[in-house]
């Protein structure tokens, strides 16, 4: 017996789509899962999940069964009646943001829009997961990591190095 069948591709906007919701897609432009055995239905956006054929070809129980995980954890989020949120965010200083909009593109959750009116950068701060990315990236110096600004990571590397350096500058410091 042959058993025939057409093959499957990802939809032509399948990226785009992914780019407004925060999903990330596979080479081939499916979508991918933020862990394929320990979570496979949930994406790097929390509250966001992929089930069945979104993620490449996949039989009619793999789907259902994908469905009903990704229902009942959207249950369990709604149940609780309240989302916690990871306080570690960055915010951005809007009397030194200069407006050149590279943090924007930097991001890789889409957590910052650009502010046409007062033509600076904004966190938003539910999308925010805390990587430090824009942190980095940002030219002006407005935007700060909270719980990690500069002082307390040159502090970390200081503290880090201070088997490095010389006796002399040691016994200076004391």
């Amino acid at each position: 017996m042959v058993v025939l069948m057409g093959g499957l591709e990802p939809q032509t906007d399948a990226k785009e789509v992914g780019m407004k919701c925060g999903i990330s897609c596979g080479m081939a432009g499916w979508y991918t899962e933020r862990h394929p055995k320990l979570d496979p239905v949930a994406t790097m956006t929390d509250g966001v999940f992929v089930a069945g054929v979104c993620q490449g070809p996949k039989d009619i129980p793999a789907s259902v069964a994908q469905g009903a995980a990704a229902a009942a954890r959207v249950q369990g989020m709604i149940t609780k009646g309240e989302v916690m949120i990871e306080p570690i965010v960055a915010s951005i200083d809007e009397e030194e943001c200069s407006g050149c909009r590279i943090c924007n593109n930097m991001c890789p959750y889409n957590a910052i829009e650009f502010d046409d009116v007062k033509e600076v950068s904004r966190v938003n701060s539910a999308l925010c997961k805390g990587c430090g990315t824009c942190v980095a990236a940002c030219p002006a110096g407005a935007i700060t990591g909270a719980h990690f600004n500069n002082e307390q990571i040159f502090a970390e590397i200081d503290g880090i190095l201070w088997d490095a350096k010389p006796k002399e500058e040691l016994q200076n410091a004391n």
